[in-house]
């Protein structure tokens, strides 16, 4: 993984005179249409856009709803820090709605910030099923690859052994308190977080060192205070406020999603099945944290972007599981039918009470 002032973008058209026209920082670059992030800010007009498509050969799509979360992530972005020029963003990429507006969005802060991104797929064991496995059979995870493609943005396909299912088994049953439950999400989130911690710490040109193994070790410790790195997920305003609920309706404290949040080093012992999870020091930021899912499906819907309906491929998914946030985020909904706005309301109180104790 190259670091950003070594990443170079291969563009599927000339930026510099694509400049001539609008500014390309608040323009989406794909090699089969250019989609408006900002019509004001790039300086578009219908004429421009015109001539943009006669002169590069190539559409130009405006979608007021994505200009409108593109807005609303930038705000976000900008009142968390949760971007610097620079940085180096590794998405962690489902090909789920979410995962891939992230990604869209994302695109034009190379130009912006200058950032590098790298997306991530992590192919994980769910009880035998795999729905980001085997690339050569599984045209759903070829058409992530491909919207990687379009975007001439890296994409890896990480796999790991362990079940996750039986994971969460066994880390209930050798639960240091008597009484907790862990839900097979749970081991999916650290398999995903080793999976690309890892990656991070052996790709990336700053932990390559000439010098000795004390070095390297030295460096995996400092990681932690090196801000360039960051793994990008795509949880949404649902995500946090079913997040938040769901606490409540266990009994533990209640908490927010953070914006931007600084992990420490964890090694996860699985005695039973010969494996460790070594989930190495990072930071964690999650820029559309404030964004509806059905403006991001919609914004996705008017800009004929294809995603990958992935929650329908695992059994554990809010639309096939019955855990405690697959309630809680069905009391929100059921709410929202008279009070349309009851989860900023839900997130705005807590941040209120809670100030900045994020999960």
């Amino acid at each position: 993984m190259k670091s950003s002032e070594n990443y170079k973008i291969d563009y599927p058209i000339d930026v510099k005179e694509l400049k001539k026209y609008c500014n390309p920082s608040y323009v989406v670059i794909r090699d089969d249409k250019l989609i408006v992030s900002n019509k004001r800010y790039a300086k578009l007009s219908k004429e421009k856009m015109k001539n943009i498509e006669r002169d590069f050969g190539i559409p130009v799509v405006y979608s007021r709803v994505y200009e409108e979360i593109s807005e609303k992530m930038g705000r976000f972005v900008a009142k968390y820090n949760i971007i610097n020029p620079r940085n180096n963003i590794v998405v962690g990429l489902s090909g789920g709605k979410d995962s891939l507006a992230l990604l869209h969005l994302l695109e034009p802060y190379r130009r912006k910030f200058g950032i590098s991104i790298t997306a991530i797929t992590a192919d994980l064991n769910i009880d035998g099923k795999r729905p980001w496995g085997n690339i050569e059979e599984n045209t759903h995870l070829k058409k992530v690859h491909e919207q990687c493609e379009h975007l001439r943005i890296p994409h890896k396909i990480i796999s790991h052994c362990g079940n996750v299912v039986e994971m969460s088994r066994y880390l209930t049953e050798n639960a240091k308190v008597k009484g907790i439950e862990y839900s097979p999400c749970f081991s999916c989130s650290l398999t995903r977080r080793h999976i690309i911690t890892n990656y991070i710490h052996d790709n990336c040109e700053t932990f390559e060192t000439n010098g000795t193994d004390e070095n390297k070790k030295n460096n995996s410790k400092n990681y932690n205070n090196h801000k360039n790195y960051k793994i990008a997920f795509g949880h949404t305003l649902e995500d946090n406020s079913d997040t938040i609920l769901a606490n409540m309706f266990k009994g533990d404290k209640i908490k927010s999603l953070a914006p931007i949040k600084e992990f420490t080093p964890m090694n996860v012992p699985f005695d039973e099945f010969g494996f460790n999870l070594d989930l190495k020091p990072c930071t964690i930021i999650r820029p559309i944290l404030a964004i509806k899912e059905e403006k991001i499906v919609k914004a996705l819907e008017e800009c004929d972007i294809w995603y990958y309906k992935d929650k329908d491929e695992c059994p554990y998914s809010r639309a096939n599981g019955d855990g405690i946030r697959k309630r809680a985020h069905f009391v929100l909904k059921d709410l929202e039918k008279s009070i349309p706005n009851v989860r900023e309301m839900v997130i705005s109180s807590t941040l209120k009470t809670i100030g900045d104790d994020f999960e």
